[in-house]
């Protein structure tokens, strides 16, 4: 599998776009969506960015990008799912806070 389409599921595990990953990444969302489409290639920096995005550790996403196995694997669904709740109830926080 090539590296844009396994950063095309993992957004999409997660339900965020483009956008919202390019923010993050303090890219523009078309170099971003270039990275998807494989016509960039990934810096280490962004990729260890990305791993922080989704809740991985970086060696955690090269399994993602180097076997299958491991961007199928529930584990992978369950990190981003951590990760998506933890960055909810830092949102609810800041929110009361206001």
């Amino acid at each position: 599998m090539n590296v844009g389409k396994i950063l095309r599921k993992l957004r999409k595990y997660k339900g965020v776009t483009q956008e919202n990953i390019a923010t993050f990444l303090n890219l523009e969302r078309t170099s971003y969506a270039k990275l998807e489409k494989d016509k960039t290639m990934l810096r280490l920096d962004t990729a260890k960015l990305i791993a922080v995005f989704y809740g991985f550790e970086l060696h955690y996403l090269i399994l993602c990008m180097e076997y299958d196995h491991y961007l199928n694997n529930p584990t992978t669904i369950r990190l981003i799912k951590a990760q998506k709740d933890k960055e909810a109830m830092f949102a609810k926080q800041v929110v009361y806070s206001a």
